[in-house]
């Protein structure tokens, strides 16, 4: 596979997640405001949603967030093509990176990005999007999940999909991370260094916006505490949103290239992931305390980016006298 083939590969699984993680959040913000009045307190959990999307927090107005601006900015980050954070950036860019790639593509998987970034631009301009936009987020969401069905089931397995595979990991491991970072900061006794109770309310929303809450529910008690929480999203081996189980997955995907490939320019990249999944498969949440949870998952975090730097040294931006040395 061409090099600039397997990079658009790579970003057309990392933004398809990207959107999938803005959508989710998106819906599970918006659906706890509905009933909630403009008081001290609330503002915490708009912030929260911005800072996990990185994006700068909402404006102020009397000491409280400013719903109306808020609304603005969520707006702007459903319909806002220029900004590659935003539903309709992200899924902008996939549909661009897949048009380069239109022969590695399947004819379903390519009809059906099309499809989604045509229904998208057709909601921008509704006049009913605020009093639908429940319905909206949720058809959104089902046809971005769709996308990985049509991936897992029309497109050869070989380096291509190996690649979407790998970037829609990285990408959850990072919106993950992202999320909990947050939630220590706004939430967290300490920053969340104490890993305590804060507020269950938003620890369901926490694992509503990762698809995990009824998972959760399964292993643990209903009522969501932040210890339970984090080590369920952080180290569970089980739960497909965790960090430590796309991090094994991304782990195998990355010896997988290396083998399809025929290549030996993987080995940083193997070292750098094996020594990511060994350090998640061993640690528990009583490490994660006593590291402190910021700099647990700011390490994962910069593991998580050598391995994108390693990623693109290997199979992306290498020379040709690399190539053939």
């Amino acid at each position: 596979m061409l090099s600039r083939s397997a990079d658009s590969m790579y970003w057309i699984g990392r933004y398809m997640e990207r959107a999938e993680n803005t959508i989710r959040l998106l819906r599970v913000r918006l659906n706890f405001m509905v009933g909630q009045a403009a008081q001290h307190g609330n503002d915490r959990g708009w912030q929260q949603f911005f800072s996990a999307l990185r994006q700068p927090p909402p404006v102020m107005k009397n000491g409280v967030v400013d719903s109306e601006a808020a609304l603005r900015m969520a707006h702007d980050l459903t319909f806002d093509a220029a900004n590659q954070t935003s539903i309709s950036g992200c899924i902008n860019l996939a549909r661009s990176n897949a048009r380069t790639v239109r022969s590695q593509l399947s004819s379903q998987l390519w009809e059906h990005m099309n499809r989604l970034y045509l229904r998208l631009h057709a909601w921008q301009g509704h006049q009913n999007w605020h009093d639908e936009r429940d319905n909206f987020f949720r058809e959104l969401e089902s046809s971005v999940s769709l996308f990985q069905g049509l991936a897992l089931s029309s497109l050869l397995h070989d380096e291509g999909w190996l690649f979407i595979q790998i970037g829609g990991h990285l990408e959850r491991v990072f919106s993950v991370c992202y999320l909990l970072q947050a939630h220590f900061h706004y939430f967290g006794v300490h920053g969340g260094e104490e890993l305590e109770t804060v507020d269950p309310l938003n620890g369901i929303g926490i694992l509503r916006a990762s698809n995990s809450f009824e998972s959760y529910c399964r292993v643990y008690d209903p009522r969501p505490e932040t210890r339970q929480v984090t080590s369920f999203l952080l180290l569970n081996p089980y739960l497909p949103n965790s960090v430590r189980f796309n991090v094994d997955q991304m782990a195998v995907l990355l010896r997988q290239v290396a083998g399809a490939t025929e290549t030996r320019r993987g080995g940083d990249l193997n070292r750098i992931s094996g020594k990511l999944k060994a350090n998640l498969e061993y640690s528990q949440i009583e490490d994660v305390a006593r590291i402190g949870a910021h700099s647990f998952i700011s390490d994962i975090m910069d593991s998580c980016n050598q391995i994108h730097d390693a990623l693109y040294d290997a199979y992306f931006n290498y020379t040709i006298e690399e190539e053939f040395s």
